[in-house]
Formats: structure tokens, C-alpha cells, sequence
């Protein structure tokens, strides 16, 4: 019986049809999460009128969300490296849609708040899966890239949920919004459930599964092995019961510490941009308009930045890339609170500033994944989403915190320096931990 070692194998073929079919999948499951979030931030408007309530009134409204979203990243990744990616995939979209479409029945900020709580908990399960699914499908020196056009889908999902929920608004009311965001996921898990695959890797963990993983190599590399062949990874494997635990085990724990830190600061300043820019922008007497289309500028130049941060990834390095990114961010934020109130400027350096902070926020995925063994590869990537959807949530609340103080959007962007440098360091000593193991290889 002749043996494969799965990575290798993997590693040497192109990128082929099954594996875009994969990413394109989960590209989608990406996006309906970026749809999700950002839906509630324009929203906000509709909720302030029709409850009439205050802006401050509304701060749990903007991160109930992202709780339910850092729950659900937590128990997805143990759950996901027990029973598969896929499963949990599916179910998360089905529960999500749900939850969705039941938060179009409340009527006041508490019923709201914790039916965005659950919708989040399922949903917070998708995301990580499904970069984690595309990751264990790429040849490495292709990861990079495929996990970041993986990761457009949040901010092309956020400017999708723009346009959506306006036009709902406007010719319905923001119930079918929630409705329109509830559907969506459900008819989705129905394509996931017909097309989507296992991951091989998981199934070259799982006992008694290996007729399933050999007749998805023969579709996966365009190659023929004689029968019972097995296929097997040379990687060290973690316990079930120790998978969390795993994390912090000395072998692991500066490299985790470091990802989570990293990336909960680079969350701060996404998701507070994405909860509060229109409100900024207004308060300082930008039109409804203007404010809207300078919030459609952050998600496209995200957009832009993550098509290409996977190629600079890939080519560069993992720790560098990121880290000039949040550099060019930081330099950007200076900039937009110094330029001149005019909406054309404001709009440029936005986009420009998109293109930076949220392809750092896509980078931090691609290092977790490519830190952690298949074993625990859902559990890492998972918990350090998770971890981070609690920056997200310190960045919104911060928000409602800074607006209702009045402060206004200049300040808000100098204020977010910090996090800025906070995110900057971690990445250098990631960075510095990795060589002390071994050192970070760079595709020609």
C-alpha cells in the first residue's frame, strides 16, 4: 500500500477547478457576513427615527452583533476540527438566516439587540470555517491570495448591504432589510449543501473516512494512484480534548498572543469606521448623501486592498506585508483628520485609508492559518476572530463613547493612532518569534 503525503501533494499542481469552486463558495458565505455587519450601521437612521431614541441609545443595537459574533467564532473552531468545516458551515447559515429574519419582528432596542445576539452566534461560526476551508484547499505559495479574495467578501458584502438596505428602505421599511438579510443565507446554505466540499485535510484526519478523501484527491489534483493509496499529513496532530488549551502550550503561545493582540487592534479601527463614519460624517454637516457614499468608499477600497494584499503576502512575506500596511494607515488616519472639509478629499483619502486597514484585518486570518497545524487550524484561526470581534466590539462602543462626548471625526481618526501602533507591534514581534523557530519562507 503506497502512502502521499497530503501537503505536498497538494502544493505541487496548480489551482484547479474544485479549488476555485471552493473559494468562489466561500467567497459567498464571506460576503453575506460583511452584508450582516455593516446592515445595521445603515440601518441606524431608520431606528433612530422610528423608535426615537438617541444615537448613545443606540450603542447596543451596533455591538450586540459583534458579541454574538466572538461567541460563535469561540465554539465554531473546536466544533469545526471535530465534526468538519462543512457542517458547520451549513448549519450557521441556516440558524443565521433565521435570527435574521426574526429581528424584523421586534420593536424596541432590547428585543433587537438580543436577536442580533444569536443571529451573530452562528454567523461568527461561517466566517472563520470558510477561510479555513479555502486555506487547506491552496497550494502554499497560492494561500495567501486565495485566502484574501476570500476575505472581499466583507467589504464588498458591506457595500452590497449599502445599496441593499437603502433601496428597502426607501421603497419598504427596514423590516424587509433584516427580512432580505435573512433569506439570503438560507437559500445559500442550500447551494453550500450541494456543492461545497470537505476539506482534505480534516478527512485525512478522521478515521474510516479514507475512501472519501481518495475519491477527493481524484478530483482535487489531476493525477491517478493506485488503489489504496492513503493520504496522510506530516504535521504534528493536538488532542480533541486539548485543542483550545493547545493555543497557549509553549510551542504555540507567543505566536498567539501576538496574532490576537495584533488583530483585535486592527478590528478597532475597522469596525469602529464601518459602525460610526456616516454618523461622523454627518455631525459635521456632510449630506445624508455624501456620508453614504464616503462609507461606500471605505468597503470599495478594502475591496481593492484585498485583492491585493494576498500576491504582496505571498511574494513579500506574511509579517511584513502586514505590518507596512497598518504603517500606511496610520499615515493615512493623520491625514484624513488634517485635510480639508470637502468631499471629494475626505472620499480619496477614505478609500485610500480602506485599502489599508481592512486588508490588515484580512492578513491576521492568513498568519493564523498558517501558523497552527490542520489539528487545530479551525480552533486557531477561529479564536483569533473570535478574540478580535471583541476589538470590534471595543471599537463600536468606543464610538458611541466618542460621539455622544462630541467629538468629531478628526479627532476620532488622531485618537486612532494608538491602536494603530499597538497592531504595528504585535506583528513585529510575531515576526521576530517565527525566526527564532525557523525562518518565514518568501514565494519567488
Amino acid at each position: 500500500m503506497s502512502t502521499l503525503e497530503l501537503h505536498a501533494l497538494i502544493d505541487r499542481h496548480r489551482v484547479g477547478r474544485l479549488q476555485r469552486r471552493v473559494l468562489l463558495l466561500c467567497l459567498g458565505v464571506v460576503t453575506l457576513d460583511g452584508i450582516d455587519v455593516a446592515m445595521v450601521s445603515y440601518l441606524g437612521p431608520s431606528l433612530i427615527s422610528d423608535w426615537h431614541i438617541t444615537k448613545a441609545q443606540l450603542g447596543p443595537v451596533v455591538t450586540s452583533g459583534l458579541l454574538g459574533l466572538a461567541l460563535g467564532s469561540l465554539v465554531a473552531g473546536p466544533l469545526a476540527d471535530r465534526l468538519g468545516r462543512r457542517k458547520v458551515i451549513i448549519a450557521s447559515l441556516v440558524f443565521f438566516g433565521l435570527m435574521s429574519a426574526a429581528t424584523a419582528l421586534t420593536t424596541g432596542v432590547t428585543g433587537f439587540s438580543i436577536l442580533r445576539v444569536l443571529t451573530g452566534f452562528r454567523l461568527g461560526a461561517a466566517l472563520p470555517n470558510a477561510t479555513t476551508l479555502v486555506s487547506e484547499y491552496a497550494p502554499a505559495r497560492r494561500r495567501s491570495a486565495m485566502m484574501s479574495l476570500a476575505y472581499c467578501g466583507m467589504t464588498l458584502g458591506g457595500a452590497v448591504a449599502g445599496y441593499l438596505t437603502n433601496a428597502l428602505v426607501q421603497v419598504a421599511s427596514w423590516h424587509w432589510a433584516l427580512v432580505a438579510g435573512g433569506a439570503l443565507p438560507l437559500a445559500y446554505a442550500v447551494v453550500i449543501a450541494a456543492a461545497l466540499p470537505e476539506s482534505p485535510k480534516f478527512l485525512a484526519r478522521q478515521e474510516g473516512r479514507h475512501a472519501e478523501l481518495a475519491a477527493l484527491v481524484s478530483r482535487l489534483v489531476p493525477e491517478t494512484f493506485p488503489a489504496g493509496t492513503r493520504f496522510v499529513l506530516d504535521e504534528p496532530a493536538v488532542a480533541a480534548k486539548v485543542r483550545v488549551a493547545g493555543l497557549l502550550t509553549r510551542r504555540f503561545r507567543t505566536g498567539t498572543l501576538t496574532i490576537w493582540a495584533g488583530f483585535v487592534a486592527a478590528f478597532f479601527i475597522v469596525y469602529l469606521m464601518n459602525s460610526w463614519l456616516p454618523i461622523l460624517m454627518t455631525d459635521v454637516g456632510f449630506s445624508l448623501t455624501a456620508a453614504a457614499t464616503i462609507g461606500l468608499l471605505l468597503q470599495a477600497g478594502g475591496t481593492v486592498g484585498n485583492l491585493g494584499i494576498g500576491w504582496l503576502m505571498d511574494r513579500f512575506g506574511l509579517h511584513r506585508t502586514v505590518a507596512a500596511a497598518m504603517g500606511c494607515a496610520a499615515v493615512l488616519l493623520v491625514l484624513v483628520a488634517v485635510a480639508p472639509q470637502d468631499v471629494l478629499v475626505v472620499g480619496i483619502l477614505i478609500f485610500v485609508l480602506g485599502m489599508f486597514t481592512n486588508t490588515v484585518g484580512t492578513g491576521f486570518p492568513i498568519l493564523s492559518a498558517d501558523f497552527y497545524p490542520t489539528s487545530i487550524r479551525a480552533t486557531g484561526t477561529s479564536w483569533a476572530t473570535g478574540i478580535a470581534r471583541f476589538g470590534a466590539i471595543a471599537g463600536a462602543a468606543a464610538g458611541t463613547v466618542l460621539v455622544a462626548v462630541g467629538l468629531n471625526y478628526r479627532q476620532v481618526f488622531l485618537a486612532l493612532l494608538l491602536p494603530a501602533a499597538c497592531c504595528v507591534l504585535a506583528v513585529v514581534l510575531k515576526a521576530r518569534s517565527a525566526r527564532a523557530t525557523q525562518p518565514e519562507p518568501v514565494a519567488a
